[in-house]
């Protein structure tokens, strides 16, 4: 793949994260040696240039002389090593490099072309920076990057072929040289947002994914439940013109193809709430994905440089580009929105296990031998729904004034992120269970012939063949495992592509 510092795609950064080689535009060379040359002037210039010849933060008042200015990026990159554990995954921290490399393409960061090279180095020979993840408040990546800034310069921890090494191993292994930083270098290097960003890529598509399971999981409650499916009527769904609602009422018509429900009248008015708006819940998840998905596009378009290198003018600027507000606001949004898909597919379930609503047994009881079914299994899901809630509580408007009160604000971007991360996975298992309850509802609904949905008797037929029918025996802790891994191994999207495709 070749980086011409535009154009970089979520999915780019997944094939570059697997493993697909880079390599550096003809263009892309030249910016980084023009905007290189501006730094070089300015050397000898009595302009003072933040981050080139002065301190950063409220040290921005200390002049460094040119003599030590190797000596201050140096420092700089020890200084700023302050994040703590968990590490990042080697996935993300690949994904950062890439996403960094990319930005300082554009030419405005103005690092010795070394640099960039050095980079291009790591991600196609795999050698990947240890980087503890915690230490950062979302105005640039500082106390993060800097780990990648250590291993650049040969020093530090890196994983390599599986195994991890001190870093001056690996470089005498594959003949690299360390980085000597020198003006400007270290604070180009760390003064980014390519960790909190290359995250957010890298959850994405697994967001989209779950998405789509939902849509199908709700199908299959709609065919245990025997319910309303007036909701999903064309007339309906282009009445109200909402883009993430006609994705997913699609996706429910899609997974519903040859169900008993498109040809059976109906035995209910309408439905609850968590079963009759489930197109409107899941949309709005899908349209604050979207917006994500654009606000990410639009930053990886941008420089997030400062100070940054004007090419055209030979100027070296002060600028605001390390804010990360919009992209804040825009997962915060996208939070909350999961978290009403959550809420609503708890809600299902305890709808499934109440007779008043399914005409069936009590908690999903299969015979008159058991005692319990899946009541219990309501309080696991309403705890990780509370989770989810906590998780989605708005965090980007809380500030301490750091840096000698220089930065009096900040976002918080990677513990949103955090957040968002934990919420996928939680998510995850709260699918597990409503699959669960689903399967089960129809087992007993259905106790020969099932007459579902194509893509919902697939899925059922699944979890079916692995669990049959629920009894009190099931250890219920090893079959949510099982569905999720399901979860996991099937690509969904593939089968919703296929269904379309046989329509």
């Amino acid at each position: 793949m070749e980086l011409t510092g535009y154009g970089l795609t979520i999915n780019d950064i997944e094939r570059v994260v697997g493993g697909e080689k880079v390599s550096i535009s003809k263009k892309a060379y030249q910016r980084l040696k023009d905007s290189r040359n501006v730094v070089l002037k300015y050397l000898d210039s009595n302009e003072h240039i933040y981050g080139l010849n002065t301190g950063v933060g409220k040290n921005k008042d200390r002049c460094i002389p040119k003599e030590k200015i190797e000596d201050f990026n140096r420092q700089l990159i020890y200084a700023h090593c302050v994040g703590i554990e968990p590490e990042l995954s080697i996935n993300n921290v690949r994904a950062a490099m890439l996403i960094h490399l990319n930005n300082m393409l554009k030419g405005y960061s103005g690092v010795q072309v070394a640099i960039a090279e050095l980079l291009l180095d790591f991600l196609n020979w795999g050698v990947t920076p240890v980087v503890n993840g915690f230490g950062s408040v979302g105005e640039g990546d500082i106390g993060i990057l800097s780990y990648i800034g250590l291993g650049l310069m040969g020093e530090g921890l890196v994983d390599y072929n599986g195994e991890r090494f001190e870093a001056k191993e690996v470089f005498e292994k594959l003949g690299l040289k360390p980085i000597h930083f020198f003006a400007k270098d270290g604070l180009a290097v760390i003064s980014s947002n390519a960790v909190s960003f290359s995250r957010l890529a890298l959850l994405i598509p697994k967001i989209e994914n779950l998405l789509y399971w939902f849509d199908l999981t709700c199908s299959l409650s709609l065919e245990a439940l025997g319910g309303n499916i007036t909701p999903l009527d064309n007339v309906v769904v282009k009445s109200k013109k909402h883009i993430g609602q006609v994705l997913s009422s699609q996706n429910f018509i899609s997974a519903l193809k040859g169900s008993y429900l498109l040809s059976k009248k109906t035995k209910t008015v309408q439905d609850p709430l968590s079963f009759r708006n489930a197109t409107l819940i899941h949309g709005a998840a899908y349209d604050s994905l979207t917006y994500v998905q654009e606000q990410l596009t639009l930053e990886l378009e941008s420089s997030d440089d400062n100070p940054m290198v004007d090419i055209a003018n030979q100027r070296i600027l002060s600028t605001p580009h390390f804010e990360t507000i919009n992209i804040s606001l825009a997962i915060e949004m996208l939070n909350v929105a999961l978290s009403h898909v959550s809420n609503a597919s708890v809600q299902r379930m305890i709808k499934l296990g109440n007779p008043d609503f399914t005409g069936l047994s009590r908690f999903l009881i299969a015979d008159e031998h058991q005692y319990f079914g899946l009541q219990a299994l309501q309080k696991t899901a309403a705890t990780l729904d509370v989770e989810i809630h906590h998780s989605s509580q708005i965090l980007s408007n809380i500030s301490y004034p750091l840096a000698g009160e220089m930065e009096d604000r900040q976002t918080n971007l990677p513990l949103i992120l955090q957040n968002l991360d934990g919420i996928v996975t939680k998510l995850q298992e709260v699918l597990a269970i409503e699959l669960l309850y689903a399967t089960q509802a129809i087992a007993l609904r259905f106790p020969v012939n099932k007459p579902l949905g194509d893509l919902t008797g697939k899925v059922f037929q699944i979890i079916f063949d692995h669990n049959g029918t629920l009894q009190d025996h099931h250890k219920l802790y090893e079959v949510i495992a099982r569905i999720s891994k399901e979860i996991d191994r099937l690509c969904i999207r593939t089968l919703f592509a296929k269904q379309e495709l046989s329509a």
